[in-house]
């Protein structure tokens, strides 16, 4: 069973149920992978209001784990029935951003859910390039949710680490998908205190089941910030969540985007004079994924998840639209 799109109208267009044939390996480097899990994004969303375009029909989802199912002739690194999460960008790996080890720049990748067909469904077609091998007790469920909201949470909060200190003071704005990761990687990797902010209380009650010094709503962090914030992750990325965030920081801070939507407005007087830093975060590389992987598996990180069956992914889809979820989505086949 799969998900199509089959309208990129203004609105959120349902998703229509259909049946096709499980894909078969096309090449000496493609995996089939059997679909345990694949996590709901806000992207998703975004194909099907039409914010983002995308050649249709597609079978959305980027965020997938599942089992090797076939493999192409040299395929050497996993073999049939391995448990896998798919990194998800598929490249070759041979230009140069792929050498540095910067998939997400490579020139010829594609985006399973996004450019070419995707999770939502039973079966999926990757390469081995993209595959994480994980233990055969893993709950791919959970995992699953790295792959994106992991990785860009991850990344983010890797390059906050090389600059906070003890004493510091990091805000998390946004606590969904993303922003209840990024709390816990934050305390994972960093010595600094982890204020998290949100509109919602029961979202901020999460923040503080994942490890917040602090969770308050927007009107009160400036009263919580003893002299600014080292560095700002802005998970929601609207106008008002990236002025506020750049007006938290302290001389010398770090604004980090990673949602997007809005825009930076900014006197130059203001960037001059307080030497702040603004800087864009999209998807984590492979490594990452590995590193978050390891996180996890450790207990330091423990995703939130609300689990759908795949033929409820309008529902799933619909909860994430209207604010309704707390944590990640995931679709079961």
């Amino acid at each position: 069973m799969v998900m199509q799109s089959t309208s990129a109208a203004a609105s959120l267009t349902p998703l229509t149920l259909m049946y096709v044939p499980a894909p078969r390996v096309e090449g000496p480097l493609d995996v089939v992978v059997r679909i345990a899990a694949a996590g709901v994004c806000r992207t998703d969303l975004h194909l099907l209001t039409g914010q983002m375009v995308s050649q249709l029909p597609l079978i959305l989802g980027h965020e997938n784990a599942g089992w090797v199912h076939e493999i192409g002739s040299q395929v050497t690194s996993v073999a049939v029935g391995d448990s896998v999460l798919c990194y998800p960008f598929v490249a070759k790996g041979l230009s140069v951003p792929e050498r540095s080890g910067l998939d997400t720049e490579a020139p010829d990748r594609q985006t399973p859910g996004i450019t070419v067909d995707g999770g939502y469904a039973e079966y999926l077609r990757t390469n081995e390039r993209s595959m994480v091998v994980v233990p055969a007790h893993a709950d791919l469920a959970s995992l699953t949710t790295l792959t994106d909201a992991g990785l860009a949470a991850y990344r983010a909060c890797k390059r906050a680490a090389t600059l906070l200190r003890p004493g510091d003071t990091a805000v998390v704005i946004g606590i969904g998908g993303l922003g209840h990761l990024a709390v816990q990687i934050l305390k994972a990797l960093s010595p600094a205190r982890v204020i998290a902010v949100d509109t919602k209380p029961e979202a901020l009650d999460l923040a503080m089941e994942c490890g917040a010094h602090e969770a308050v709503a927007p009107i009160d962090l400036k009263r919580v910030l003893d002299g600014g914030a080292r560095a700002v992750l802005d998970l929601v990325g609207a106008d008002t969540t990236s002025n506020l965030g750049i007006s938290a920081l302290e001389f010398g801070g770090t604004y980090l985007a990673i949602g997007i939507g809005g825009s930076v407005t900014l006197p130059l007087a203001d960037l001059v004079e307080g030497e702040k830093h603004i800087e864009g975060v999209f998807v984590g590389t492979y490594t990452d994924l590995l590193e978050v992987t390891e996180l996890t598996m450790s207990g330091q990180v423990s995703p939130r998840i609300v689990r759908y069956p795949l033929e409820a992914a309008n529902d799933a889809l619909n909860a994430l639209a209207n604010g309704r979820l707390l944590g990640r989505a995931v679709l079961e086949p």
